[in-house]
């Protein structure tokens, strides 16, 4: 199965390369700032009565292949339940790493009418 569950991913013979993927996501998302890390006893209410909510989350595995059907990579991603926050209470911003094909197409575009060199 290449797209696996937490369970399934840790009791297959390549589980240590599913934990390395986890250790990467792990890694990048710290390198971005993307949560504030607090121990679940020194939850605090403000004075207003609103409290910090903290999310559930859960990984999504994959596993990439080659066309040849060999496992190029492993990749892990932590989603978390977005719809337990509420905005400008929970979180004032948004962020995701992704980019969208617009975005692709116009910076494609100006490449060639600019004459600049492109690379992935």
């Amino acid at each position: 199965m290449d797209t696996p569950n937490y369970w399934q991913a840790m009791n297959r013979p390549d589980a240590h390369l599913f934990e390395e993927a986890m250790e990467r996501e792990m890694e990048a998302m710290t390198k971005l700032n993307a949560w504030e890390e607090i121990d679940i006893s020194e939850v605090t209410y403000t004075t207003d009565g609103i409290c910090c909510t903290v999310i559930e989350s859960t990984w999504a595995f994959k596993a990439k292949r080659c066309p040849d059907r060999t496992v190029k990579k492993h990749k892990a991603q932590l989603c978390v339940h977005g719809n337990q926050q509420v905005k400008d209470v929970d979180y004032f911003e948004t962020y995701s790493p992704v980019l969208s094909w617009t975005t692709v197409r116009m910076m494609m575009t100006l490449a060639v009418n600019l004459g600049l060199k492109s690379r992935q």
